[in-house]
């Protein structure tokens, strides 16, 4: 667990950390923090989603917690736009390539989001159709 939040959680904290100076010094500043559906509470619970079969521990709590440093930091910084985002379930080394999405696919939500201008939505978790429950 402690490998898994050092990446998903305490990296997204000091990568944010060390480019707050940037950001700020942008004139439409945008945090992109890819979630999964694995971090949502709703999702993991609806007995309609595939998400709820599957039982770990380490990577869909630091999902969560990346979702909560999401809301935080966009409530902390309303100027920015900061939001999470989950690209599916995208074929990488971290699944053995098994994804059914290409990573082009998977990247086509963080760009858009990346994208959107200063009077875009902020603090939200979206995926390719749109918002996603916490």
């Amino acid at each position: 667990m402690l490998a898994v939040y050092d990446t998903n959680v305490f990296g997204v904290v000091r990568v944010t950390r060390a480019m707050l100076p940037l950001l700020e010094r942008s004139d439409a500043p945008v945090i992109v923090n890819v979630s999964s559906g694995m971090g949502s509470l709703a999702i993991t619970t609806d007995p309609e989603r595939f998400e709820s079969t599957l039982k770990a521990l380490a990577y869909p709590s630091s999902k969560s917690a990346l979702n909560m440093l999401t809301s935080q930091y966009a409530k902390a910084h309303p100027r920015f736009r900061i939001n999470a985002v989950d690209p599916g379930y995208t074929a990488t080394d971290l699944n053995g390539h098994r994804g059914t999405k290409t990573i082009e696919q998977g990247a086509e939500i963080i760009v858009r989001m990346a994208m959107i201008g200063s009077d875009g939505r902020t603090g939200t978790f979206t995926d390719e159709h749109g918002l996603v429950p916490w």
